[in-house]
C-alpha cells in the first residue's frame, strides 16, 4: 500500500487546520450524477475519525 500524500484539511473535533494523510479514499456519488472524492481522516489530538472532501485528482 503506498503512503498517500497529506491534506490540508479543517479538523471537526478541535477546529484547527491541519495537514493530514487520509486512511481511505472513496467516491460518493449520487446515481446518474458526477461524485465527489471524500476521505477518511483521524484527528491526532483527540484520536477521533472524520471525513471529509479531497480533491478530485487526488488518487484513490
Amino acid at each position: 500500500m503506498s503512503k498517500k500524500a497529506p491534506i490540508k484539511v479543517k479538523d471537526p473535533t478541535t477546529g484547527k487546520e491541519v495537514q493530514l494523510a487520509p486512511e481511505k479514499v472513496w467516491t460518493l456519488a449520487p446515481k446518474g450524477r458526477k461524485g465527489v472524492k471524500i476521505g477518511l481522516f483521524k484527528s491526532p489530538e483527540s484520536g477521533k475519525y472524520f471525513r471529509a472532501k479531497v480533491p478530485d485528482d487526488y488518487p484513490a
